[in-house]
């Protein structure tokens, strides 16, 4: 080669040393802990100030010490959104995803989340749709999360046991995991029903709240476990 030959060479290898060195910081900023969606039930057997007392509930949570250090702790953060659910066709978007590492980030979705409106009027109590509205969320979630998390609150059983499911083993296939929030208003089995036919996965947990007032501490230590992870059970070793 030609000292002119040799000159393009080695800058052609420093280019492709560039090109490499900054898809592999894109991908490093854009990998995260978590992709988190909340599915609030929004069917009829929860009224307006329930809604409220749960919406509240998740700011309060989301805005705790605990939780704020779990994000902040969180390998790249996590990244969240919340979905309302109740009948067959019956589902919509309450917040989109929201990439969550500091107090700020925190801060700003705990009060879109206090300002966020009921959209739905009430209806039955599917809780396979809400799942699949809820999975779909993922399509469009922002970076790579380790994990996928689906967490559904309500306060009743499904209207249709079957399908649920069927929904619950095909997403957690696809390596969805599924918690619960049980709100034990009426059903003081709730908890072990939604052990049985509603949550899945891997490490798949089920917290109770005894009742709405009471919603925040639960979802509270719901959120901790879910974004702590591996580091939560590690914990109780």
């Amino acid at each position: 080669f030609s000292a002119a030959g040799s000159l393009l060479m080695v800058r052609f290898a420093l280019l492709l040393i560039g090109v490499f060195a900054f898809a592999s910081h894109a991908r490093a900023e854009d990998e995260m802990e978590l992709h988190l969606v909340l599915a609030f039930d929004v069917s009829a057997s929860v009224n307006d100030v329930e809604y409220v007392l749960q919406r509240q509930g998740t700011v309060e949570a989301l805005r705790s010490f605990t939780v704020r250090a779990a994000i902040e702790s969180a390998p790249g953060g996590i990244a969240m959104s919340i979905v309302q659910w109740s009948s067959i066709g019956q589902q919509a978007l309450g917040l989109d995803w929201m990439h969550l590492k500091t107090h700020e980030d925190i801060d700003h979705y705990a009060q879109s989340i206090a300002d966020m409106p009921r959209k739905l009027p009430g209806g039955g109590t599917m809780i396979h749709a809400g799942l699949n509205f809820a999975a779909e969320m993922f399509d469009t979630a922002p970076g790579i999360a380790r994990r996928q998390v689906i967490d559904v609150s309500g306060n009743g059983r499904t209207d249709d046991e079957r399908a649920l499911l069927e929904v619950r083993d095909r997403l957690n296939r696809q390596g969805i995991v599924i918690n619960a929030l049980a709100i034990e208003e009426d059903h003081r089995d709730l908890t072990q029903y939604f052990f049985r036919v509603v949550i899945g996965g891997e490490g798949a947990f089920v917290e109770t709240a005894d009742d709405f007032p009471v919603f925040a501490k639960a979802m509270e230590m719901k959120l901790y476990r879910e974004i702590s992870g591996p580091l939560f059970a590690d914990s109780l070793k």
